[in-house]
C-alpha cells in the first residue's frame, strides 16, 4: 500500500544526506511496510503516533504515522542522528486546533513565554551600537523614531481581548495571554517562537489593523470538521494555514522530492506559498483578475505560480504570456520560473505552446518587425492618421527634438505650462493614443477625465495643432514614441484576429502593471481573446515610477469586486524598514480599478534595526562615510548583499569611482544580480523588483529628489504628479532593503523623507 506524506518546513539537511533522504522518502511513499525502512514506534512518547525510520546507519527520520480507512500518511518532522532523533520523538505531538481544525505540531522544548533569549534582539542592539559609533565620528545622525504603540495596546485599541483571540481564531491560551503583555514587536517575536506559524501571522495581521474576518480569509481558516482523529489530522495538514509549516505531498515525483530536499529551507521554496497567495494562484476568473499590494508582499511570486498553474502539465499546453516592464525584470521572472519548475514548458516564440517570458517593449518590437509593410501601413493610418511602411522608436533625444519642432511649427500662443514636452507627451499618450484619435473633431469632444489641467475649447484647438503636427512628422519619418509603437502593434494584431479569428495567446499575465502605458494596454488587450482567465495583472499603485495612471476598464480589462485581491504581508522588509518606506507615501494613490489604494493592514513578520539618516558636509565625505559603513557591514557578515542606490546616473558613476578608490569591491550595474561578491551600485529605477540585505540610499538631497529642472514650466497638476512619482521612487528604493537601511545626504535632506526623520536630523 502506498502512502502520502508531509514534510515540516524547518527540515534542514546536510548536503551529504539529501540523496539518502530522497531514497528513504521515495521508498516510504511506494511501500511503508518495506522492512529496510525500519518504521518503528518509540516507547515513552507523548504522542503514540510518533515513529522513527532508518535513513542510514547513523540517521533516523522523526515522523508521525496517520491512518484511516482510505489514507496512510506520514508527517516528516526532522532527520537527526539516532540518539537525537529518539530524544526529539519523545517530546513532540500532533493536535487538532479545536476552533479552526488546523493540525499543529507541539514540542515540549518550545521556548517559555516571555523568555527573550539571546536571539535577534541582541544582534540588532549590537548592530545599532556600531551604527551609533559610526555616526558620532562621521556625521550628524538622526535619533530613533518616536515610540509606537505596543502590540498589546494596538490589539486593545482595536477591541480585541484574550477571549476573542482564543474563541474566534483558535490562538493558544498562552500566546493570547502573552501578546497583551509584550511592549515591542521584538518581544512578540520571542513569544511566538516554538508556536505554529499561522498564529504569528494572525497576530501580526490584527496588530496591523486587519479584522478577525480578514485574518480568517487570508489564512483560509474554517471550523473543525467532524471526523475520526487521524482523518482530522490529515485534513488539517492540508489546510492553507497549516501549509505555512507543512509541505503536503501526495503522489510526489522524483523531481518534486528533489526540489524539496535540495532547497533545504522551505521558507524559500516557492512551491509552498502563503494561503492568501495560494487562493489567488488557484482561482479561476470569468475574465480578468488582479492581485495588488505593497512592496515585498509576494505579488511576483503569485504571478509566476499562476502562470505555471495555467500552463499545467498537459501534453499540449496553452499559450501563456508572462510579461513585465523591463528586460531586467523579465530576466528575473525567468529565474523565478526556473526555480519553481526547472523543466517548465518554454515557448521560444510568441504564440508557441508553453510560457513565453518577455519584456513588454521587446514583445511589441518583435510583432512590428514580423509585420508586413501592408499591415504597418494599415495600422499607422489607424494610429497616426497617416500611413508609413515601417516604424521604429525615436533615437535618444529624438522625441524631445520632435516635440520642440512641432511646437515651433504650430505657432500657438499656449502658456509654457501647456506648450512643453512633458504636458504634450502625456496628453498624446493618455488622451489621443488611449482613445484612438486621429482627427481634431474627435479630440475636441473626447473626455479628458483624469488629466489634471483643464483645457478650454480654444486651448484644445491649439494643443491639437501641436499634436497633429507631431503625428504627421512621426508618420513621415517612421519614428514613433513607445506608446505609439505599442498602439500600432495592437492594430496589427486586431487586424489579424478580424481576418481569421486567431489570437496570439490564451492567457496573459502582467507583473509591475502599474508602470504600463496606454499603448501597452491596447496591445495586451489585442493579444488575447476576452474570456476566462484572459488577463491577470499584478500591481502596486504606490510603485508607479513611470508613466500615467489608468483605469483599465477603459481598455476592456475589468477587475472590480472578487476579481481583485489584496496582499498585505511583507516577506522581505523588516517592520522598521517597511514603516519608514510607507511614511514616504503622502497623498492619494489610485489603483487600476480607479479607487483609492490604502496602505492599511500592511505588516511584516520580521524585525531589525531602525533605518538611519546620516548627514555629511560634502559629497566626498558622504562617499567616504558610505565606504566605512560598507566595510563594517562586510566585516560583520561577508555574505551581505549590499546595494547602493542613487537618483541619477552621474551620481552612480561618481559613487562607483569613489568607492572603488576607497577599496570597496563595487560594480556599476543596470539591474541587480544574485551575485553578491561585489557591492552593486545602480539607479533607484534600476533597483525595481530587486532586493538586498543592506541598502544605502545616497544623495537624497532636495536638489536631487525632486529635481528642480524636471518641474520647470509645469502646471500645478503636472508638478503634483511628478512629485508623486518621486515619492513612489523613494518608496521603491527604501523597500529594497531586507535588513538594514541607511539614507545619506550632504545637502539639505529631501522633503520627501519621513517628517520625523527630517526633524531629528535638523535638531
Amino acid at each position: 500500500m502506498s502512502a502520502s506524506f508531509s514534510i515540516h518546513h524547518k527540515l534542514d539537511l546536510d548536503g551529504s544526506l539529501k540523496k539518502e533522504a530522497m531514497d528513504f522518502l521515495m521508498k516510504l511513499q511506494q511501500d511503508p511496510s518495506t522492512p529496510a525502512l525500519h518504521i518503528e514506534p518509540i516507547h515513552g512518547t507523548v504522542d503514540p503516533r510518533v515513529r522513527t525510520g532508518r535513513v542510514n546507519l547513523k540517521y533516523r527520520a522523526v515522523m508521525f504515522e496517520l491512518r484511516d480507512a482510505n489514507q496512510h500518511h506520514f508527517v516528516i518532522v526532522d532527520i537527526l542522528m539516532h540518539d537525537e532523533a529518539i530524544e526529539k520523538a519523545k517530546k513532540i505531538s500532533l493536535k487538532i486546533n479545536p476552533v479552526n481544525g488546523i493540525t499543529e505540531l507541539i514540542e515540549l522544548t518550545a521556548p517559555e513565554i516571555g523568555d527573550a533569549g539571546p536571539g535577534y534582539s541582541s544582534r540588532a542592539k549590537a548592530e545599532q551600537a556600531a551604527m551609533d559609533a559610526f555616526a558620532q565620528v562621521e556625521a550628524e545622525v538622526s535619533e530613533q523614531a518616536p515610540a509606537v504603540a505596543s502590540p498589546g495596546d494596538s490589539l486593545t485599541a482595536a477591541g480585541f481581548d484574550e477571549e476573542t483571540l482564543v474563541s474566534s481564531l483558535g490562538i493558544s491560551d498562552a500566546v493570547a495571554a502573552a501578546v497583551f503583555e509584550v511592549t515591542t514587536e521584538e518581544e512578540l517575536d520571542t513569544v511566538l517562537q516554538g508556536h505554529p506559524a499561522w498564529e504569528g501571522d494572525a497576530i501580526l495581521g490584527l496588530v496591523a489593523g486587519l479584522s478577525i474576518d480578514e485574518v480568517k480569509d487570508s489564512l483560509g481558516l474554517s471550523s473543525t470538521p467532524e471526523a475520526e482523529a487521524d482523518t482530522q489530522l490529515i485534513e488539517g495538514i492540508k489546510s492553507p494555514a497549516a501549509q505555512l509549516e507543512f509541505a503536503y505531498l501526495e503522489g510526489a515525483t522524483n523531481d518534486e522530492l528533489r526540489n524539496v530536499l535540495e532547497t533545504g529551507d522551505f521558507n524559500k521554496w516557492r512551491v509552498f506559498i502563503h494561503p492568501e497567495q495560494r487562493d489567488i494562484v488557484e482561482r479561476n476568473f470569468s475574465g480578468a483578475g488582479r492581485v495588488f499590494g505593497g512592496a515585498g508582499t509576494g505579488k511576483t511570486v503569485v504571478t509566476v505560480h499562476r502562470a505555471h498553474r495555467l500552463v499545467g502539465d498537459a501534453e499540449h499546453p496553452p499559450r501563456v504570456l508572462l510579461t513585465t516592464y523591463t528586460r531586467g525584470l523579465a530576466d528575473s521572472l525567468k529565474d523565478h520560473m526556473s526555480t519553481l519548475d526547472p523543466v517548465y514548458p518554454v515557448a521560444d516564440k510568441p504564440g508557441d505552446p508553453g510560457i513565453h517570458i518577455s519584456g513588454i517593449d521587446a514583445l511589441v518590437i518583435g510583432i512590428l518587425n514580423g509585420a508586413s509593410a501592408d499591415e504597418i501601413r494599415a495600422a499607422t493610418t489607424m494610429v497616426l492618421g497617416h500611413e508609413t511602411a515601417s516604424v521604429r522608436p525615436f533615437p535618444q533625444y529624438g522625441e524631445t527634438r520632435a516635440w520642440s519642432d512641432a511646437t515651433d511649427l504650430a505657432e500657438t500662443d499656449l502658456a509654457p505650462s501647456l506648450a512643453n514636452e512633458t504636458f504634450l507627451a502625456q496628453e498624446y499618450e493618455t488622451v489621443v493614443i488611449a482613445n484612438g484619435i486621429t482627427l481634431e473633431k474627435d479630440y475636441l469632444r473626447v473626455s479628458r477625465q483624469g488629466r489634471g489641467t483643464a483645457l478650454s475649447r480654444s486651448q484644445r484647438k491649439a494643443v491639437w495643432a501641436i499634436l497633429s503636427t507631431f503625428m504627421t512628422a512621426s508618420a513621415r519619418d517612421g519614428q514613433l514614441t513607445w506608446p505609439g509603437l505599442a498602439a500600432v502593434a495592437s492594430r496589427v494584431l486586431i487586424r489579424r484576429s478580424e481576418i481569421d479569428g486567431s489570437y496570439l495567446f490564451d492567457h496573459v499575465l502582467v507583473d509591475e502593471a502599474q508602470d504600463f502605458h496606454a499603448g501597452h494596454w491596447l496591445f495586451l488587450r489585442a493579444c488575447v481573446a476576452p474570456g476566462k482567465n484572459d488577463i491577470f495583472i499584478s500591481e502596486d499603485a504606490h510603485q508607479r515610477i513611470y508613466g500615467q495612471h489608468y483605469v483599465l476598464s477603459r481598455f476592456g480589462i475589468v477587475t472590480r469586486g472578487r476579481a481583485s485581491r489584496r496582499l498585505r504581508l511583507n516577506y522581505r522588509t523588516t517592520r522598521e524598514n517597511l514603516s519608514y518606506a510607507l511614511q514616504v507615501l503622502e497623498g492619494t494613490w489610485i489603483d487600476a480599478d480607479g479607487v483609492k489604494d490604502s496602505i492599511q493592514g500592511y505588516r511584516s513578520a520580521r524585525s531589525g534595526p531602525a533605518p538611519r539618516l546620516i548627514k555629511f558636509q560634502s559629497e566626498a565625505a558622504e562617499l567616504g562615510g558610505v565606504a566605512s559603513l560598507i566595510t563594517r557591514w562586510l566585516d560583520d557578515d561577508p555574505s551581505a548583499h549590499i546595494g547602493v542606490l542613487a537618483r541619477t546616473h552621474p551620481l552612480v558613476n561618481r559613487a562607483t569611482s569613489a568607492l572603488t578608490e576607497l577599496g570597496i569591491r563595487a560594480v556599476k550595474t543596470a539591474h541587480a544580480s544574485a551575485d553578491n561578491s561585489k557591492v552593486q551600485i545602480m539607479t533607484m529605477h534600476g533597483a525595481k523588483g530587486m532586493e538586498f540585505t543592506h541598502v544605502v540610499l545616497i544623495g537624497v538631497d532636495n536638489g536631487l529628489m525632486p529635481q528642480p529642472y524636471a518641474l520647470k514650466n509645469l502646471g500645478d497638476a503636472e508638478v503634483s504628479d511628478a512629485i508623486q512619482r518621486e515619492r513612489s521612487l523613494l518608496y521603491v528604493a527604501a523597500s529594497r532593503a531586507r535588513d538594514q537601511l541607511v539614507v545619506t545626504t550632504h545637502g539639505e535632506p529631501s522633503e520627501l523623507l519621513p517628517a520625523e526623520t527630517l526633524s531629528s536630523a535638523r535638531a
